[in-house]
């Protein structure tokens, strides 16, 4: 079953959200852990004394990398390292001198270097002198020299960086500040762009086809020379005067040595000057067959310098599909924030980005906020080269487990998926009471933009189990959506709550979410509530603007006294007698709703087209459903028919209660109609064959509004999907689209007025 994503057209979004992360990227002062490094055995420099030379300390801006993952293997500037030999050019003092590092020193003057220009006099430290300004960028290898005027302000990009020496060769750092006497150190930042292109088969190819295969940037329309601004050492890409053109190249990666990251084939790496490349051909695959592949940069497609920008490629028989994930110096891979109104963000760009959020909030960071950039697709951790997350990819942990020794332990953060999804989701154990891709959420949790794909939870199920949580508490589920399918079994004499989205929610606002999620269990259950979007919703929850596409269907052998199934296409169960009031407003369930079990004891099964059982305290209104609600019950050895029973309806199963259901329409065939509730009196209708605006005319009445605790969706803001929730007059007429007009659909996009 194929549903829409809440989400704007994929080009607009990942365009808006990678502008976005450039500039955030660029302007966030707590992006990352800035760290310095430089070769293994760095000197400690000592302040100098007067009259002696210059020496310092060098080290290359970069952010803190994760302990599980690997840097590139060429030891170079380009992984955050000075060499023994790196030579440097230094503005000081007025004149422009060579530098060299030597491991045991540091940057140390070079006399040695004789090009006109080059003041070959090492330069010092004078009487009350404390500091120098200085402008220091390299290597000298890649500077561009005139015979007569010595080196000028101008760097240039090797053609072909398939040798590791021409990519290290090609890379080019710079700073301009102040050097202390007290502590001379300088901090370099890389100023070129990184270009990292991941390759993975798709398709009828075989990894082996994509994994031999040449990749090329550019078709000789790159520029690789630079000008170096002489005030601040940044660099420029040069577009020479009078039409000369020679600089205009196509550039051959570097090829990485080491082994793709998860998910991919190979990498590829080079190094360019900062420009744009918006509308040109830019990567090209050169299978071995002599096919040509090739990709063009979409529109806004700025290359920045200190930057990388890593292209994930999926390589298929006639075209190749491209993701875009941003990234900052030092060009490894590792943990990269960004802050959004006040609020750092992790970025998950990958499974493993993702497995490793998880593994961090259940060692007990249950806060941590996360921002996705990036489809994501879980059975790429098969491939990890980390055991731990190699397993994940069967069997998924979920985010915020329950402990044994502490079983509340809340996700309390916010994830944003920004509407990208998450595909390969497999869950086939208990993982004790709680499960999904998120395990126990609440507390002012906010879950929004996740779109799961491809999803399966199999096997022995927990007591509360989804697939995007297990459970939600005092937190907030927006414009989230699951395809996929939950087939599971359960522990005899237990209490469980299955739902398409989540198992069980209470205090919260679950809105404007979507599932088309096939749903079967087997129950020998106390107390079964199963379905389409919540297993069970209670004590001052609201439901709104949810649509479930499913099949919910609940089989077993009851052996136990005084048990209760119930099953809808909403959810199984809603309110509560002796709670606050909860709200399933809105809603529509597509798909039939079944309940067939054999009787060996005494059970009551309640099966509905939006709710199985609506107790005292749950709210029911403007909602409508398409699908068959029917149960069967087959007595069995020892079935106490006397205290059993059957109740099946378009609408709900059963009730406690009626008032607090109205304005609702039931269309499935079969069941008995809507269970007993005032037809007229309650404005609730049941026809199998509904006529134009009927059931707009009871789900959509003129005057009514509901305030509701969700987040803003603005397609054309980065992030689209809102991380700060806000209070929304959502006017009913307005939430529904009358496109058919006899079944109408719910307007995910509408947004309501801000209050």
């Amino acid at each position: 079953m194929k549903i829409q994503n809440h989400t704007l057209p994929k080009a607009i979004r990942r365009h808006s959200i990678r502008l976005w992360l450039a500039t955030a990227i660029a302007t966030t002062a707590t992006l990352a852990t800035l760290t310095g490094c430089s070769a293994d055995n760095d000197p400690q420099i000592a302040a100098g004394e007067d009259g002696t030379s210059v020496t310092f300390g060098a080290t290359i801006a970069s952010r803190e990398a994760h302990g599980n993952d690997k840097a590139p293997a060429s030891r170079a500037i380009t992984d955050g390292t000075f060499d023994d030999g790196d030579q440097i050019l230094v503005h000081m003092d007025g004149k422009l001198k060579a530098f060299v590092y030597r491991t045991a020193q540091g940057f140390v003057h070079d006399g040695t270097v004789s090009n006109p220009g080059i003041d070959t006099t090492p330069a010092e430290w004078k009487s009350g002198e404390t500091q120098k300004d200085v402008l220091a960028y390299g290597p000298a290898k890649a500077l561009i020299s005139d015979a007569n005027a010595g080196f000028v302000y101008q760097w240039f990009a090797a053609e072909d960086q398939s040798s590791g020496d021409n990519y290290k060769n090609s890379d080019y750092v710079y700073t301009a500040q102040t050097l202390h006497r007290s502590d001379p150190v300088l901090t370099f930042r890389h100023g070129m762009t990184r270009i990292v292109v991941r390759l993975r088969s798709g398709g009828s190819l075989k990894d082996e086809d994509v994994a031999g295969a040449t990749v090329l940037l550019g078709n000789k329309n790159l520029l690789r020379i630079a000008d170096i601004d002489p005030q601040a050492g940044t660099l420029t890409a040069h577009v020479p005067a009078g039409g000369y053109e020679l600089h205009l190249q196509t550039i051959t990666p570097h090829r990485r040595a080491d082994a793709a990251p998860a998910g991919f084939v190979a990498v590829h790496e080079a190094l360019l000057p900062p420009q744009d490349v918006s509308g040109e051909p830019f990567i090209r695959v050169l299978l071995s067959d002599g096919r040509e592949l090739g990709y063009v940069a979409e529109s806004g497609s700025l290359l920045e310098g200190g930057h990388e920008y890593v292209y994930n490629a999926t390589v298929e028989e006639d075209h190749v599909t491209v993701t875009i994930s941003d990234s900052d110096v030092p060009w490894q891979d590792g943990i990269l924030t960004t802050e959004i109104d006040g609020k750092e963000f992790r970025l998950i760009r990958t499974a493993e980005d993702l497995a490793r959020f998880a593994r961090d909030v259940n060692n007990g960071q249950r806060n941590l906020n996360a921002l996705q950039t990036a489809d994501i697709d879980l059975q790429d951790l098969a491939r990890s080269t980390d055991p731990d997350l190699q397993k994940l990819a069967e069997d998924w942990e979920p985010i915020s487990r329950e402990f044994e020794n502490n079983p509340v332990s809340y996700y309390v953060g916010i994830y944003c998926g920004n509407g990208y999804t998450i595909s390969g989701l497999r869950i086939t154990s208990s993982h004790m009471s709680y499960n999904g891709l998120f395990g126990i959420v609440g507390y002012g949790a906010l879950l929004t933009g996740i779109h799961l794909r491809n999803a399966k939870l199999q096997g022995p199920t927990s007591i509360s189990s989804g697939l995007l949580a297990g459970e939600v508490i005092e937190g907030t589920v927006t414009l989230c959506s699951a395809e996929g399918e939950i087939d599971v079994t359960t522990s005899t004499g237990s209490f469980y709550r299955i739902g398409g989205l989540i198992g069980y929610v209470a205090e919260s606002s679950i809105n404007r979410c979507r599932t088309g999620v096939n749903i079967n269990t087997w129950q020998d259950n106390e107390i079964a509530y199963v379905g389409g979007i919540v297993g069970e919703s209670r004590a001052g929850s609201t439901l709104f603007a949810c649509q479930s596409e499913g099949e919910v269907s609940v089989t077993g052998l009851v052996t136990l006294t005084n048990s209760n199934l119930c099953a809808g296409g909403i959810a199984g169960y809603n309110g509560s007698r002796f709670s606050d009031d909860s709200y399933i407003y809105a809603c529509m369930a597509t798909g039939d709703v079944s309940i067939d079990y054999t009787n060996a004891g005494s059970a009551y099964a309640y099966a509905g087209g939006l709710v199985g059982y609506n107790d005292g305290s749950g709210n029911l209104a403007y909602s409508y459903a398409r699908g068959t609600a029917t149960g069967i019950m087959t007595i069995g050895p020892g079935g106490d028919i006397a205290n059993s029973g059957v109740y099946n309806g378009a609408i709900i199963g059963g009730r406690y209660g009626s008032d607090q259901i109205v304005y609702c329409f039931g269309a499935g065939a079969g069941g008995a109609g809507t269970s007993g509730l005032g037809a007229v009196i309650r404005n609730i209708t049941y026809n199998v064959s509904p006529k134009q605006e009927e059931i707009s005319t009871i789900i959509a009445p003129g005057n009514s509004s509901l305030p509701i605790s969700t987040t803003r969706y603005d397609a054309n803001a980065t992030p689209a999907y809102g991380i700060s929730l806000v209070s929304r007059e959502m006017e009913l007429p307005t939430v529904w689209s009358n496109t058919d007009r006899i079944w109408p659909a719910l307007d995910m996009e509408y947004n309501g007025v801000i209050n």
